[in-house]
Protein backbone atom coordinates (compact mmCIF):
# COMPACT_ATOMS: atom_id res chain seq x y z
CA UNK A 1 0.00 0.00 0.00
CA UNK A 2 1.34 3.43 -0.94
CA UNK A 3 2.09 5.57 2.10
CA UNK A 4 0.20 8.84 2.07
CA UNK A 5 2.19 11.97 2.95
CA UNK A 6 1.48 13.53 6.31
CA UNK A 7 -0.06 16.98 6.14
CA UNK A 8 1.77 19.13 8.65
CA UNK A 9 -0.35 21.55 10.67
CA UNK A 10 0.69 23.30 13.86
CA UNK A 11 -1.86 23.40 16.66
CA UNK A 12 -1.96 24.31 20.31
CA UNK A 13 -2.96 21.58 22.77
CA UNK A 14 -4.81 22.31 26.01
CA UNK A 15 -5.18 19.65 28.72
CA UNK A 16 -7.69 20.31 31.50
CA UNK A 17 -6.77 19.01 34.97
CA UNK A 18 -10.06 19.35 36.85
CA UNK A 19 -8.89 19.06 40.47
CA UNK A 20 -8.11 21.52 43.26
CA UNK A 21 -7.42 21.19 46.98
CA UNK A 22 -10.65 23.13 47.56
CA UNK A 23 -13.03 25.12 45.39
CA UNK A 24 -12.45 28.89 45.59
CA UNK A 25 -15.64 30.94 46.14
CA UNK A 26 -15.12 33.03 42.98
CA UNK A 27 -14.18 30.20 40.59
CA UNK A 28 -16.47 29.37 37.67
CA UNK A 29 -14.13 26.88 35.97
CA UNK A 30 -14.87 23.16 35.84
CA UNK A 31 -13.03 21.86 38.90
CA UNK A 32 -13.71 19.73 41.97
CA UNK A 33 -11.77 18.86 45.14
CA UNK A 34 -9.18 16.16 44.50
CA UNK A 35 -10.22 12.53 44.98
CA UNK A 36 -7.96 9.61 44.12
CA UNK A 37 -10.82 7.67 42.49
CA UNK A 38 -11.80 10.57 40.26
CA UNK A 39 -8.14 11.14 39.38
CA UNK A 40 -7.93 7.54 38.14
CA UNK A 41 -10.96 8.14 35.94
CA UNK A 42 -9.27 11.29 34.60
CA UNK A 43 -6.07 9.47 33.64
CA UNK A 44 -8.04 6.68 31.96
CA UNK A 45 -10.35 9.07 30.14
CA UNK A 46 -7.48 11.26 29.02
CA UNK A 47 -5.72 8.30 27.40
CA UNK A 48 -8.96 7.29 25.64
CA UNK A 49 -9.66 10.80 24.41
CA UNK A 50 -6.08 11.27 23.22
CA UNK A 51 -6.35 7.94 21.37
CA UNK A 52 -9.54 9.10 19.68
CA UNK A 53 -8.00 12.43 18.63
CA UNK A 54 -4.52 11.15 17.73
CA UNK A 55 -3.42 12.52 14.37
CA UNK A 56 0.14 12.47 12.97
CA UNK A 57 -0.78 15.53 10.89
CA UNK A 58 -1.14 17.63 14.06
CA UNK A 59 2.19 19.06 15.13
CA UNK A 60 1.67 20.33 18.67
CA UNK A 61 3.93 23.33 19.19
CA UNK A 62 2.32 24.78 22.33
CA UNK A 63 1.01 22.76 25.27
CA UNK A 64 -0.96 24.29 28.13
CA UNK A 65 -1.85 22.23 31.22
CA UNK A 66 -4.58 24.20 32.98
CA UNK A 67 -7.26 23.65 35.54
CA UNK A 68 -8.09 23.35 38.32
CA UNK A 69 -4.69 23.19 39.99
CA UNK A 70 -2.29 21.19 37.81
CA UNK A 71 0.52 21.79 40.32
CA UNK A 72 -1.14 19.02 42.36
CA UNK A 73 0.59 16.75 39.83
CA UNK A 74 3.89 15.32 41.03
CA UNK A 75 6.86 15.86 38.69
CA UNK A 76 6.75 12.18 37.70
CA UNK A 77 3.05 12.59 36.85
CA UNK A 78 3.84 15.56 34.61
CA UNK A 79 6.43 13.40 32.90
CA UNK A 80 3.82 10.64 32.53
CA UNK A 81 1.36 13.12 31.02
CA UNK A 82 3.87 14.42 28.48
CA UNK A 83 4.79 10.84 27.52
CA UNK A 84 1.10 9.98 27.06
CA UNK A 85 0.70 12.90 24.68
CA UNK A 86 3.97 12.28 22.84
CA UNK A 87 2.82 8.72 22.07
CA UNK A 88 -0.26 10.05 20.26
CA UNK A 89 0.72 13.40 18.74
CA UNK A 90 3.73 14.90 17.05
CA UNK A 91 4.71 16.78 20.19
CA UNK A 92 7.30 19.42 19.31
CA UNK A 93 6.34 22.17 21.77
CA UNK A 94 8.29 25.37 21.93
CA UNK A 95 6.26 26.23 25.04
CA UNK A 96 4.89 23.94 27.77
CA UNK A 97 2.86 25.78 30.42
CA UNK A 98 1.84 24.40 33.80
CA UNK A 99 -0.60 26.35 35.97
CA UNK A 100 0.43 26.37 39.63
CA UNK A 101 -0.80 27.65 42.96
CA UNK A 102 1.51 28.74 45.77
CA UNK A 103 1.81 26.12 48.45
CA UNK A 104 4.38 23.56 47.40
CA UNK A 105 7.07 24.49 49.94
CA UNK A 106 9.44 21.77 48.76
CA UNK A 107 11.65 23.31 46.07
CA UNK A 108 12.11 19.87 44.50
CA UNK A 109 8.69 20.25 42.88
CA UNK A 110 9.76 23.41 41.08
CA UNK A 111 12.92 21.72 39.85
CA UNK A 112 11.05 18.51 39.05
CA UNK A 113 8.38 20.12 36.89
CA UNK A 114 11.08 21.88 34.90
CA UNK A 115 13.10 18.68 34.47
CA UNK A 116 9.91 16.89 33.34
CA UNK A 117 9.58 19.33 30.44
CA UNK A 118 7.65 22.37 31.70
CA UNK A 119 9.16 25.54 30.25
CA UNK A 120 6.62 28.08 31.49
CA UNK A 121 5.10 28.26 34.98
CA UNK A 122 1.92 30.31 35.42
CA UNK A 123 1.21 30.98 39.11
CA UNK A 124 -2.34 31.88 40.18
CA UNK A 125 -1.35 34.19 43.01
CA UNK A 126 -4.32 36.61 42.66
CA UNK A 127 -2.95 38.98 45.33
CA UNK A 128 -0.06 39.56 47.70
CA UNK A 129 -2.33 41.00 50.39
CA UNK A 130 -3.55 38.79 53.25
CA UNK A 131 -6.97 40.43 53.42
CA UNK A 132 -7.60 39.88 49.72
CA UNK A 133 -6.42 36.28 49.96
CA UNK A 134 -8.72 35.48 52.89
CA UNK A 135 -11.74 36.91 51.09
CA UNK A 136 -10.85 34.97 47.93
CA UNK A 137 -10.57 31.73 49.91
CA UNK A 138 -6.95 31.12 48.99
CA UNK A 139 -5.16 28.62 51.22
CA UNK A 140 -1.91 30.53 51.72
CA UNK A 141 -0.64 33.81 53.15
CA UNK A 142 0.94 36.60 51.15
CA UNK A 143 4.39 35.81 52.55
CA UNK A 144 4.05 32.16 51.43
CA UNK A 145 2.97 33.25 47.96
CA UNK A 146 5.93 35.60 47.70
CA UNK A 147 8.35 32.87 48.84
CA UNK A 148 6.95 30.40 46.29
CA UNK A 149 7.17 32.91 43.44
CA UNK A 150 10.73 33.90 44.32
CA UNK A 151 11.72 30.23 44.33
CA UNK A 152 9.99 29.78 40.96
CA UNK A 153 11.82 32.83 39.63
CA UNK A 154 15.12 31.23 40.67
CA UNK A 155 14.22 27.92 39.00
CA UNK A 156 15.16 27.12 35.42
CA UNK A 157 11.94 28.10 33.61
CA UNK A 158 12.06 30.02 30.36
CA UNK A 159 9.16 32.15 31.59
CA UNK A 160 7.37 32.85 34.89
CA UNK A 161 3.84 34.24 34.80
CA UNK A 162 1.56 35.50 37.56
CA UNK A 163 -2.25 35.92 37.66
CA UNK A 164 -3.65 38.87 39.62
CA UNK A 165 -7.21 39.95 40.49
CA UNK A 166 -8.56 43.47 40.99
CA UNK A 167 -12.09 44.57 41.79
CA UNK A 168 -12.08 42.38 44.91
CA UNK A 169 -14.61 43.54 47.55
CA UNK A 170 -13.00 45.80 50.20
CA UNK A 171 -9.74 45.80 48.23
CA UNK A 172 -7.77 48.95 49.13
CA UNK A 173 -5.18 50.93 47.23
CA UNK A 174 -2.74 49.98 50.01
CA UNK A 175 -3.40 46.30 49.28
CA UNK A 176 -2.81 46.87 45.58
CA UNK A 177 0.44 48.67 46.31
CA UNK A 178 1.60 45.70 48.40
CA UNK A 179 0.83 43.44 45.47
CA UNK A 180 2.65 45.72 43.04
CA UNK A 181 5.69 45.87 45.34
CA UNK A 182 5.84 42.07 45.52
CA UNK A 183 5.53 41.76 41.73
CA UNK A 184 8.36 44.24 41.32
CA UNK A 185 10.57 42.21 43.70
CA UNK A 186 9.79 38.89 41.99
CA UNK A 187 10.31 40.20 38.45
CA UNK A 188 7.98 37.90 36.46
CA UNK A 189 8.07 37.69 32.68
CA UNK A 190 4.30 37.78 32.33
CA UNK A 191 1.27 39.01 34.30
CA UNK A 192 -2.41 38.35 33.58
CA UNK A 193 -4.48 41.06 35.26
CA UNK A 194 -8.18 40.28 35.61
CA UNK A 195 -11.24 41.98 37.03
CA UNK A 196 -13.29 39.89 39.45
CA UNK A 197 -16.47 39.30 37.45
CA UNK A 198 -18.96 36.68 36.18
CA UNK A 199 -19.93 35.81 39.75
CA UNK A 200 -23.61 34.89 39.30
CA UNK A 201 -24.46 31.90 41.45
CA UNK A 202 -21.03 31.64 43.06
CA UNK A 203 -20.48 31.83 46.84
CA UNK A 204 -18.64 35.13 46.63
CA UNK A 205 -21.67 36.78 45.01
CA UNK A 206 -23.18 37.39 48.47
CA UNK A 207 -20.02 39.25 49.52
CA UNK A 208 -20.16 41.47 46.45
CA UNK A 209 -23.75 42.39 47.31
CA UNK A 210 -22.71 43.47 50.82
CA UNK A 211 -19.55 45.21 49.62
CA UNK A 212 -20.15 46.21 46.00
CA UNK A 213 -17.29 47.48 43.85
CA UNK A 214 -18.28 50.28 41.49
CA UNK A 215 -17.15 50.28 37.88
CA UNK A 216 -15.14 53.49 38.33
CA UNK A 217 -13.39 52.14 41.41
CA UNK A 218 -12.55 48.85 39.71
CA UNK A 219 -11.24 50.66 36.62
CA UNK A 220 -9.09 52.98 38.76
CA UNK A 221 -7.61 50.02 40.64
CA UNK A 222 -6.99 48.20 37.38
CA UNK A 223 -5.14 51.18 35.91
CA UNK A 224 -3.07 51.57 39.06
CA UNK A 225 -1.72 48.05 38.67
CA UNK A 226 -1.47 48.25 34.87
CA UNK A 227 0.64 51.41 35.04
CA UNK A 228 2.94 49.79 37.60
CA UNK A 229 3.38 46.75 35.35
CA UNK A 230 4.29 48.96 32.40
CA UNK A 231 6.86 50.79 34.53
CA UNK A 232 8.32 47.41 35.50
CA UNK A 233 8.91 46.58 31.83
CA UNK A 234 5.81 44.46 31.26
CA UNK A 235 4.13 45.65 28.06
CA UNK A 236 0.38 45.19 27.58
CA UNK A 237 -0.01 42.95 24.54
CA UNK A 238 -3.65 41.95 25.11
CA UNK A 239 -6.48 43.55 27.07
CA UNK A 240 -5.64 41.64 30.27
CA UNK A 241 -2.10 40.43 29.62
CA UNK A 242 1.32 42.02 30.06
CA UNK A 243 4.72 40.58 29.20
CA UNK A 244 8.33 41.39 28.67
CA UNK A 245 9.10 41.49 24.93
CA UNK A 246 9.39 37.92 23.65
CA UNK A 247 7.72 36.42 26.73
CA UNK A 248 4.11 36.64 25.57
CA UNK A 249 2.13 33.42 26.13
CA UNK A 250 2.37 31.75 22.73
CA UNK A 251 -0.45 29.32 23.48
CA UNK A 252 -2.95 32.02 24.41
CA UNK A 253 -1.91 34.08 21.40
CA UNK A 254 -3.34 31.22 19.35
CA UNK A 255 -6.82 31.98 20.65
CA UNK A 256 -6.60 35.71 19.96
CA UNK A 257 -5.07 35.14 16.53
CA UNK A 258 -7.82 32.63 15.70
CA UNK A 259 -5.43 29.73 15.15
CA UNK A 260 -6.33 26.03 15.57
CA UNK A 261 -6.26 24.34 18.97
CA UNK A 262 -7.24 21.01 20.46
CA UNK A 263 -8.54 20.48 23.99
CA UNK A 264 -8.51 17.28 26.04
CA UNK A 265 -10.25 16.68 29.35
CA UNK A 266 -13.58 17.65 30.96
CA UNK A 267 -14.87 21.04 29.73
CA UNK A 268 -11.95 21.46 27.28
CA UNK A 269 -12.66 23.25 24.01
CA UNK A 270 -11.30 22.59 20.52
CA UNK A 271 -11.37 24.51 17.25
CA UNK A 272 -9.99 22.64 14.26
CA UNK A 273 -10.98 23.66 10.76
CA UNK A 274 -14.59 24.83 10.78
CA UNK A 275 -15.58 22.70 13.79
CA UNK A 276 -15.64 24.12 17.30
CA UNK A 277 -16.57 21.87 20.21
CA UNK A 278 -16.66 21.80 23.99
CA UNK A 279 -16.47 18.71 26.19
CA UNK A 280 -18.94 17.94 28.95
CA UNK A 281 -17.67 19.32 32.29
CA UNK A 282 -18.57 16.46 34.64
CA UNK A 283 -15.68 14.01 35.05
CA UNK A 284 -17.81 10.87 35.38
CA UNK A 285 -20.01 11.83 32.42
CA UNK A 286 -16.96 12.63 30.29
CA UNK A 287 -15.28 9.35 31.25
CA UNK A 288 -18.47 7.33 30.67
CA UNK A 289 -18.96 8.67 27.15
CA UNK A 290 -15.37 7.86 26.25
CA UNK A 291 -15.66 4.36 27.76
CA UNK A 292 -18.62 3.74 25.44
CA UNK A 293 -16.63 4.93 22.44
CA UNK A 294 -18.59 8.17 22.12
CA UNK A 295 -17.31 11.70 21.77
CA UNK A 296 -17.58 13.46 25.16
CA UNK A 297 -19.14 16.59 23.72
CA UNK A 298 -21.50 19.09 25.29
CA UNK A 299 -21.60 21.36 22.23
CA UNK A 300 -20.53 21.32 18.60
CA UNK A 301 -20.66 24.36 16.35
CA UNK A 302 -20.02 24.37 12.62
CA UNK A 303 -18.48 27.80 12.06
CA UNK A 304 -19.51 29.34 8.76
CA UNK A 305 -16.96 31.39 6.76
CA UNK A 306 -18.88 34.58 7.58
CA UNK A 307 -18.92 33.80 11.30
CA UNK A 308 -15.24 32.81 11.23
CA UNK A 309 -13.94 36.12 9.91
CA UNK A 310 -16.12 38.11 12.29
CA UNK A 311 -14.91 36.09 15.28
CA UNK A 312 -11.31 36.46 14.10
CA UNK A 313 -11.74 40.23 13.83
CA UNK A 314 -13.14 40.53 17.36
CA UNK A 315 -10.43 38.26 18.79
CA UNK A 316 -7.65 40.10 17.00
CA UNK A 317 -8.79 43.48 18.25
CA UNK A 318 -8.14 42.28 21.81
CA UNK A 319 -4.45 42.48 20.99
CA UNK A 320 -2.48 45.68 21.35
CA UNK A 321 -1.03 45.07 17.88
CA UNK A 322 -4.55 44.93 16.47
CA UNK A 323 -5.42 43.27 13.17
CA UNK A 324 -3.15 43.17 10.12
CA UNK A 325 -5.54 44.08 7.31
CA UNK A 326 -3.51 42.48 4.52
CA UNK A 327 -2.96 39.22 6.39
CA UNK A 328 -6.65 39.16 7.33
CA UNK A 329 -7.65 39.49 3.67
CA UNK A 330 -5.25 36.70 2.73
CA UNK A 331 -6.68 34.32 5.37
CA UNK A 332 -10.39 35.05 5.03
CA UNK A 333 -10.75 36.67 1.58
CA UNK A 334 -12.45 39.59 3.32
CA UNK A 335 -11.51 43.26 3.19
CA UNK A 336 -12.52 44.55 6.63
CA UNK A 337 -12.81 48.14 5.46
CA UNK A 338 -15.25 47.05 2.74
CA UNK A 339 -17.22 44.61 4.88
CA UNK A 340 -17.46 46.84 7.96
CA UNK A 341 -16.76 50.23 6.46
CA UNK A 342 -19.63 52.09 8.09
CA UNK A 343 -19.03 50.64 11.58
CA UNK A 344 -15.27 51.18 11.37
CA UNK A 345 -15.73 54.74 10.12
CA UNK A 346 -18.09 55.65 12.96
CA UNK A 347 -15.87 54.07 15.63
CA UNK A 348 -12.77 55.76 14.21
CA UNK A 349 -14.50 59.16 14.12
CA UNK A 350 -15.36 58.77 17.81
CA UNK A 351 -11.81 57.74 18.73
CA UNK A 352 -12.61 54.10 19.43
CA UNK A 353 -10.52 52.70 16.56
CA UNK A 354 -7.25 53.63 14.89
CA UNK A 355 -7.20 52.85 11.17
CA UNK A 356 -3.80 52.71 9.49
CA UNK A 357 -2.71 51.78 6.01
CA UNK A 358 -2.34 48.12 6.99
CA UNK A 359 -3.65 47.78 10.55
CA UNK A 360 -6.76 48.23 12.68
CA UNK A 361 -6.43 48.58 16.45
CA UNK A 362 -8.14 49.89 19.58
CA UNK A 363 -6.27 52.86 21.13
CA UNK A 364 -4.50 52.15 24.40
CA UNK A 365 -6.67 54.60 26.35
CA UNK A 366 -9.86 52.78 25.23
CA UNK A 367 -8.70 49.20 25.74
CA UNK A 368 -10.58 48.68 29.03
CA UNK A 369 -13.80 49.72 27.30
CA UNK A 370 -13.17 47.49 24.30
CA UNK A 371 -16.60 45.84 24.51
CA UNK A 372 -17.99 49.07 23.02
CA UNK A 373 -15.95 48.34 19.89
CA UNK A 374 -16.23 44.57 19.78
CA UNK A 375 -20.01 44.49 20.14
CA UNK A 376 -20.37 46.95 17.25
CA UNK A 377 -18.41 44.66 14.92
CA UNK A 378 -19.96 41.28 15.74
Amino acid sequence: MEERPVRAEAVGLYVHFPFCRAKCPYCHFASVPFEAGLASLWWEGLAREADSRADPALAVDTLYIGGGTPSLLLPEEVRRLLALLADRFRLVPGEVTLEANPGRSDGSFLAGWSEAGVSRLSVGVQSFDDGDLRLLGRGYAAAEAREFCLAARAASYDSLGLDLLVGVPRQSRAALKRTVAAVRDIGPDHVSLYLLENLDGLPIEAVTRDFPVGDDEAAAHYELVAEALEKAGLRRYEISNFARPGRECRHNLRYWRYEPFLGLGPSAASHLGSRRSTNVPDIRHWHGLLARGEEPLAEVVEVSPDRAWREALVSGLRLAEGVDLLEFRRRFAVDILDACGREVGELAAEGWLEVGADRLRIPEDRILLSNRVLSALV
